[in-house]
């Protein structure tokens, strides 16, 4: 009897403990595309310059991954628009951009954009937009002040601007923590 008690016990515990997962919301089903260099300086689009926003570019896509962010690859239609276009075209159209973005299973869009006024710095910069709505729900950048060879820098600034989203992708989710 004691041993059927027990037994019961720990099956009603792991039940416990799986239900909230059973019931919980899918994580958010996000399409990114890669930074975009706008470089406003005299020597546009070194090659190094390139190499890093690439770098940022994965490194933000990784945190997003390792923060349970679902990605959806890009689809045709904004990999023309991405070609075609300068680097802050779907930037300042979100509306544009996240009709492109339709049909694609993704609940949100974000459109990231590398600025380099100056040699002293790059402004990464980010929109995410809610494909549905076609409004932007998150705007944020950060200064990325260091050479083309500081991996450690660039990294680490990918890693914040993918907190800083997965943060508000929780938010807009009522997800808590």
């Amino acid at each position: 009897m004691r041993s059927t008690m027990l037994k019961l016990l720990l099956l009603l515990s792991l039940l416990t403990l799986a239900t909230p997962a059973a019931f919980a919301e899918p994580p958010a089903k996000v399409m990114v595309l890669d930074f975009q260099l706008n470089d406003l300086t005299d020597l546009p689009n070194a090659p190094e310059e390139l190499a890093r926003v690439e770098y940022l570019s994965a490194t933000f896509k990784q945190k997003l991954v390792d923060n349970g962010v679902e990605l959806v690859p890009v689809n045709d239609k904004l990999k023309a628009e991405l070609a075609a276009y300068s680097a802050t075209y779907l930037f300042d159209r979100v509306n544009h951009a996240a009709q492109l973005a339709e049909g694609s299973g993704a609940d949100y869009l974000i459109i990231a954009v590398a600025m380099k006024p100056t040699y002293l710095f790059v402004y990464p910069r980010i929109r995410m937009v809610d494909i549905k709505t076609q409004q932007g729900v998150l705007s944020t950048y950060a200064q990325l002040e260091s050479s083309w060879s500081d991996k450690n820098t660039t990294a680490n600034t990918g890693e914040r601007l993918a907190n800083k989203v997965s943060e508000k992708l929780r938010e807009l989710m009522g997800h808590k923590n």
